[in-house]
């Protein structure tokens, strides 16, 4: 099997931890493959052109960061981090809402870019800050609720709140947030997150 990504991508963070948390990093190749660049294998995989993207060893892809995630825990992993979301809507919910997150700060990120070029919208700058601001606000309240052992809703807030620091260093998210703060460093401590910190 093949995994496309970037070392960029938030969404194709959480595929790959859990490759290492599964231990499946040896048996699933990686591939760096920038969804600009139009890649014609990947674009073969993913008419999306978005990663990440799963390249299943009969020729068939999965896509979408919960999907690849799931089906890799289910199917070729123990199952432990997907478990818990089976049965506890509150925990997919919870897990819906970071996922959202991860989806506003890149299109924050989109209009960031757009600034240098004199096209940034005051209002959807405006309206990406206050939504940000609630959902952090949000999981604040709720991250201390997260059930051990490691699960797929930890690994999804994680990689939103790196991609905070990543893309976004002028939102200080962390103060009056020590909850998220301690569990950002706690998960960040973990092999399969040091080894798959975003850059570039």
């Amino acid at each position: 099997m093949k995994l496309y990504f970037t070392h960029a991508s938030p969404y194709a963070r959480s595929a790959r931890i859990v490759l290492r948390e599964q231990q499946l990093d040896q048996r699933v190749q990686e591939e760096v493959s920038h969804p600009f660049n139009n890649a014609e294998d990947f674009i073969a995989c993913n008419p999306l052109g978005k990663v990440p993207c799963l390249n299943r060893e009969s020729g068939e892809a999965i896509m979408d960061s919960e999907v690849i995630c799931t089906y890799l825990d289910k199917e070729f992993g123990d199952g432990r981090l997907s478990r818990a979301l089976d049965t506890d809507w509150n925990l997919k919910t919870f897990y819906s809402v970071c996922s959202g997150l991860i989806d506003t700060l890149v299109l924050r990120r989109v209009e960031k870019v757009r600034e240098s070029e004199g096209l940034r919208s005051d209002f959807w700058w405006q309206r990406y800050d206050s939504a940000i601001r609630r959902t952090l606000d949000y999981l604040e309240e709720r991250v201390g609720q997260l059930p051990e052992p490691l699960n797929l809703a930890h690994i999804n807030l994680a990689c939103a709140l790196a991609y905070l620091d990543f893309r976004h260093g002028d939102i200080d998210w962390r103060s009056g947030r020590p909850q998220l703060s301690q569990f950002t460093e706690r998960m960040e401590a973990r092999d399969s997150f040091a080894t798959t910190a975003l850059r570039g």
